[in-house]
């Protein structure tokens, strides 16, 4: 059944913790978040994600997908997040620490956008790209690196050395954030929101076993499935931001979503591997059960487990999900860090915390973009934020 509820209805809705039953790897507040299954298909399956975007929310996407498939479904799930000097987890270009993670993972399922890392935290991302690991990207993963320097900046996104063309997103994924040969916006975000459908040649695939029509609160890009990919699945702008039926007719159908079964690795070595990419997935997306479904059955087949995906797999959120709106800069829970995730009852993200960027006046004009669409969470800021939106009560 699919699950979605209106984001006025749940902005601010509390659920109370419960006992942990998930550990982080050690004491330290900013160590890899492990939550570790029990019983289930994936029991003796590890994956890994990486949670570091600065817009859409991945460091509520990945934990919550991470939940359903520990929980759910037994696997050993380690979410890495961008993390500041005081150990919280940051939203966007960060340092990843734990990225040793990757070392015995199954699976990498991969949010990121415009990273600068240091070369030792990259040198283990490309370990496992050259070890053909398979990996499942959402959004912005296709433009993952902007502005790293030295011996992997050909792994930036605006890369156009013929050796490594586009850089990390298009040699693995098969896009980058490139108009004519890659992705750009198609649609408003904030305002037009997403309708996503199965492409009529792809509806006996297996990762969209059970998956039904999926609603993205973000806007669509415009993607152009790479030579050899199966196409999967694609969208149509609306021109409401709540699921509706009004479409916006000037916008066609445009892909959304594709497999292939190789990339380049970083030495330009091709290499045999599932590859799975979806441009939806920011935080609020996940509200909707069909687009976890769809996320979760290509973990599986990408992991070589199709014959394990059943249309009607658990998917149930585990704990309470709170997602903020998605928008670079503000809008994010300030001061997180990765200890308070653990446990299936937590609350991601905690709603304790203060919604992080609204004191800034450069971000004002932005945020009263975000929180057109968000009618309780436009009065809650304008009550707390007098001086910066009181008039958006009005």
């Amino acid at each position: 059944m699919k699950t979605w509820f209106p984001l006025a209805a749940i902005a601010f809705f509390l659920t109370p913790f419960g006992m942990p039953n998930v550990t982080v790897a050690d004491e330290s507040s900013s160590s890899p978040l492990v939550y570790e299954g029990e019983e289930g298909i994936g029991k003796g399956k590890h994956i890994v994600f990486i949670a570091n975007d600065h817009e859409y929310r991945s460091e509520q996407s990945c934990p919550t997908l991470a939940k359903i498939l520990a929980k759910h479904h037994g696997f050993r799930c380690t979410v890495l997040f961008g993390i500041n000097e005081q150990g919280e987890i940051q939203a966007g270009d960060a340092p990843v620490p734990g990225m040793e993670a990757l070392k015995d993972a199954d699976l990498l399922f991969f949010f990121t956008r415009f990273m600068k890392l240091p070369d030792e935290q990259v040198d283990l991302l490309v370990d496992y790209f050259e070890r053909g690991g398979p990996v499942v990207g959402a959004r912005t993963s296709t433009h993952c690196f902007n502005g790293q320097q030295g011996k992997w900046a050909k792994l930036n996104f605006n890369y156009e050395g013929d050796d490594y063309l586009g850089g990390l997103g298009e040699q693995i994924f098969g896009n980058t954030w490139h108009s004519k040969r890659g992705q750009s916006h198609y649609g408003g975000n904030h305002s037009s929101s997403s309708r996503i459908t199965a492409l009529s040649s792809a509806k006996d695939h297996p990762i969209l076993s059970g998956v039904g029509t999926m609603h993205a609160y973000s806007g669509a890009y415009k993607s152009q499935p790479p030579t050899g990919s199966t196409p999967l699945v694609e969208v149509q702008v609306l021109n409401t931001f709540e699921p509706s039926d009004d479409v916006n007719e000037d916008k066609p159908k445009v892909s959304a979503g594709w497999t292939t079964d190789h990339y380049v690795a970083p030495s330009g070595e091709k290499k045999d591997a599932r590859v799975a990419y979806f441009s939806f997935g920011a935080g609020e997306d996940l509200l909707d059960e069909d687009t976890r479904r769809c996320f979760a059955n290509a973990c599986l087949w990408a992991l070589g487990m199709e014959d394990q995906i059943q249309a009607d797999l658990d998917m149930g959120l585990v704990g309470s999900f709170v997602p903020t709106p998605f928008t670079t800069g503000a809008l994010y829970r300030d001061g997180v860090k990765p200890s308070e995730l653990s446990g299936w009852e937590s609350e991601i993200m905690p709603t304790d915390h203060p919604l992080g960027g609204m004191e800034k006046q450069k971000m004002v004009r932005k945020v009263r973009t975000a929180l057109k669409a968000r009618p309780e969470l436009k009065e809650h800021v304008a009550e707390t934020y007098p001086d910066l939106y009181g008039d958006l009560a009005d």
